[in-house]
């Protein structure tokens, strides 16, 4: 991704941020997922042009798979500015979306989310210690064996204010760039992670405060290395 792609997509998902739907509305299958070919829609247009003659669930449903799809490509591109981060640039090769320090065992898949609904009204004691709800996405939302046995770097947004918020928070693109350069300066293979089985997994935290103020937090930095 250029400078000038990221600069017209991440603006195309601020605007559609407003708009995308907070929750899936049609069920996400690979039936419904193979009508449009995702990579080649680089533009909210071009998207738009292509669900045009589509049913209105079916419009909500894509809106969001590609909001989403495009927001990870993002937080890629804004990674992989660091000097210490390397961006697999390989779209065959589904192991991992980044490498910190050149160490192939500090490869992480991106996954952007939120806290899910069980876990949201615990969230001062997720902020401690975010150990059950990475569980809980592993068994829950990451299927099969290799995504299982994978590394992943989780970037958790939640808005104090209301959850609809939580879309926008994706798109802090500026807070996000500075939030991972200090996360990229920090990491070690001596870091305390997360561990799942053989997968190791770290937690980012965009938060929006009640005041609306957005801070980070890393939950790494809370343990004795």
């Amino acid at each position: 991704m250029t400078l000038q792609e990221f600069n017209e997509l991440s603006k195309d998902l601020q605007t559609l941020s407003e708009i995308v739907p907070l929750n899936w509305g049609t069920f996400q299958n690979n039936e419904a997922d193979v009508k449009i070919n995702m990579p080649e829609l680089n533009s909210f247009k071009r998207l738009e042009g292509e669900i045009v003659n589509f049913e209105e669930s079916d419009k909500n449903y894509f809106r969001r798979r590609w909001f989403l799809w495009e927001c990870s490509r993002c937080d890629e591109h804004i990674f992989a500015k660091n000097d210490n981060v390397t961006q697999n640039l390989n779209s065959r090769d589904q192991t991992h979306n980044i490498e910190f320090n050149n160490n192939p065992n500090l490869r992480f898949d991106l996954k952007g989310t939120v806290i899910p609904n069980s876990f949201r009204n615990k969230i001062n004691e997720v902020l401690l210690d975010p150990t059950k709800m990475i569980h809980f996405f592993y068994d829950e939302q990451i299927k099969g064996k290799i995504n299982q046995s994978q590394n992943h770097l989780f970037i958790i947004h939640y808005s104090h204010i209301a959850q609809e918020r939580e879309m926008q928070l994706r798109c802090k693109w500026d807070f996000k760039a500075e939030v991972y350069k200090k996360y990229a300066e920090k990491i070690t293979t001596d870091s305390n992670f997360i561990r799942y089985n053989k997968a190791i997994a770290d937690v980012i935290f965009i938060i929006e405060n009640e005041d609306k103020s957005i801070t980070s937090h890393f939950y790494r930095n809370l343990k004795t290395h």
